[in-house]
């Protein structure tokens, strides 16, 4: 009313009457100014074209897919859903479902379905199944997601399912002995040491871990390619060990000043070795390469450590 020129204080409710909610009245009765009351019927009538014309449009979209049409924190849907006056209803991650809904009046939902079908096609999403075992391996700690992004502008989802355990955290019961009290005078022989074979998978039962590549057709197929040289160098990474020092404060000694130790020692042993930034939670040394590598590269911590512990005590 107030859009059609009629009044803005209470009188204006006495211009339009509606039937009441229990009668069986459709008539819709309208009092008052010429002009205004033929500006209302206008709007009325406006209104319920535009809620009789609500379609609903179904699009067949790979679950690959939805966390693009989804954007950061739901920002690509309610974008879609502002520009165009539409509802987008996207299936709930692991459903496993591909219809996405449009709804709304048919030129916007119509309007809706070809800028999605050009924003997907612009987007490439494509699902590489690496071994469980060697998530972590390949991963490397989220640096080789990072370089996937910088280097071929893909980014990597993992359609809401958990990381795989390490190999550490399920086997890091066998220890050389029993770990002691940490002590001015640690005992370096109660060190925890597990070493994994990275040619077979630990949990025979264990099925793929999907990695869902987003990006420019051309950037996913580069990056499906790097993902499985890395995957082949893994395997050829034939072992890890993972080292748990019985005092968390010794891990200093592993890493020397500037990383000077830590990395003389991979240097020699041709071994990628990571020491962990939270050394007080009790997380392990992760060393891989060679079997031989890798027992040299323990050999070589555990004597860098006893050498920074005597020094100390000079």
């Amino acid at each position: 009313m107030t859009d059609a020129g009629g009044p803005t204080d209470g009188s204006a409710a006495r211009m339009v009457r509606f039937p009441r909610p229990d009668s069986t009245e459709s008539t819709i009765r309208l009092e008052g100014n010429g002009k205004v009351v033929d500006s209302i019927i206008a709007a009325i009538e406006e209104f319920v074209k535009e809620r009789e014309d609500q379609v609903t449009e179904i699009l067949n979209v790979p679950t690959a897919q939805h966390r693009m049409l989804i954007g950061r924190g739901g920002d690509t849907r309610r974008g879609v859903e502002s520009k165009f006056k539409v509802t987008l209803d996207i299936p709930k991650q692991g459903s496993g479902r591909t219809d996405v809904k449009l709804k709304g009046p048919s030129n916007a939902v119509a309007d809706a379905k070809e800028h999605i079908q050009s924003m997907l096609k612009e987007q490439h999403a494509e699902t590489v199944d690496v071994p469980s075992h060697l998530h972590h391996v390949v991963a490397d700690n989220g640096a080789f997601f990072r370089r996937l992004r910088g280097d071929y502008q893909v980014t990597v989802d993992h359609a809401g399912r958990s990381v795989p355990k390490r190999a550490a955290e399920t086997t890091r019961g066998t220890t050389n002995g029993a770990m002691p009290l940490i002590t001015d005078e640690p005992d370096m022989d109660a060190h925890s040491w597990n070493v994994i074979d990275n040619s077979i998978a630990t949990d025979a039962d264990a099925t793929p871990f999907p990695w869902i590549l987003t990006g420019s057709p051309e950037n996913v197929a580069k990056a499906r390619a790097a993902i499985e040289k890395a995957i082949t160098s893994a395997t050829q990474q034939s072992a890890t060990g993972y080292l748990i020092l019985p005092d968390p404060k010794t891990y200093r000694y592993v890493v020397g000043q500037g990383g000077s130790q830590i990395n003389a020692i991979r240097k020699k042993t041709g071994c990628r070795i990571n020491v962990p930034k939270d050394q007080a939670r009790g997380e392990a040394i992760e060393i891989r390469g060679s079997s031989t590598g890798v027992e040299e590269a323990k050999n070589m911590i555990l004597e860098a450590v006893q050498n920074g512990l005597n020094g100390s005590a000079r």
